[in-house]
């Protein structure tokens, strides 16, 4: 039996794109307006399992989105490069996964493939990545949540590109050296990342917020490695090009990283200097 969807916004265009891509995938799709789904809502009508919620469509759509989780539905949020306050509102009712506008069918597809019971945890939500730009665009979205957001983007996009290249594209650390001492690293992760067997191959940044902290978890599809002798800058690296990515992530914002699953998984809290307070 298909996957019934509501595709919630306002905007014709983007619904009809969406349906497009996600019918040959198995979702039966119904697309409403905001006003059109609040109906349904409160009148006790969720024949869906999931819902797409377009967040640029209209303020009101943010109002639905913790009746969509009272009502059981997982809530995938589509938003826009810079609102921070979508993001905020998002997670702390419960949106189950996030994509910035524009976005990819895999990467859509991936959101959705994530299971809800898994993801629906308090305030905390998933966002897929899996090229470059994804990497600074997320890294620079999400850590605007902190104090020092300056300082948790560069520890988040140094953590983010290590599951990339590194977990789902599998480059080493030799490799990644030889490609940058002869200025051909970007153009070889481009490459790796257009061959059939990476096109489905997400990373995942979960984000919870909390009110004294904000938690990062990464978690990349790679074979893992052993983070130990990287969790401190090596003065016999010190002429290498790489390889000072965690330590660096753990000086500037992370110093209780931990590591999970072989390594292909890492958590970071950073601290909050008081509670966000939404209604301000």
């Amino acid at each position: 039996m298909a996957c019934r969807i509501w595709l919630v916004g306002n905007d014709s265009q983007l619904a009809e794109q969406l349906e497009a891509w996600l019918a040959p995938a198995g979702y039966d799709c119904e697309r409403l307006g905001t006003a059109e789904a609040g109906a349904r809502l409160a009148a006790g009508r969720t024949e869906a399992q999931r819902v797409v919620v377009d967040a640029g469509s209209d303020g009101g759509v943010l109002e639905l989105l913790k009746p969509f989780k009272d009502a059981g539905l997982p809530v995938t949020m589509l938003l826009e490069a810079e609102d921070l306050l979508a993001v905020e509102t998002g997670l702390y009712a419960g949106v189950s996964g996030f994509l910035v506008k524009p976005c990819e069918p895999r990467a859509l597809l991936a959101a959705l493939a994530l299971p809800g019971g898994t993801v629906n945890a308090p305030a905390g939500g998933h966002f897929p990545f899996r090229t470059l730009e994804d990497v600074t665009g997320l890294s620079q979205l999400v850590a605007g949540l902190c104090p020092e957001a300056e300082m948790v983007q560069i520890a988040l996009s140094e953590l983010m590109l290590n599951a990339v290249e590194h977990g789902n594209l599998g480059l080493g650390f030799v490799r990644k050296g030889e490609l940058m001492s002869c200025g051909a690293w970007r153009n070889e992760v481009e490459r790796l990342l257009d061959l059939p067997e990476h096109l489905d191959r997400f990373a995942y940044l979960r984000v919870e917020c909390r009110p004294r902290e904000v938690r990062f978890l990464i978690r990349d599809q790679g074979s893992g490695f052993d983070p130990q002798p990287y969790l401190q800058l090596n003065p016999n690296r010190s002429v290498e090009p790489h390889g000072r990515g965690i330590a660096i992530a753990r000086i500037l914002a992370f110093p209780e990283l931990v590591f999970l699953d072989g390594g292909r998984c890492v958590e970071g809290v950073v601290r909050r200097f008081a509670a966000l307070d939404l209604a301000a």
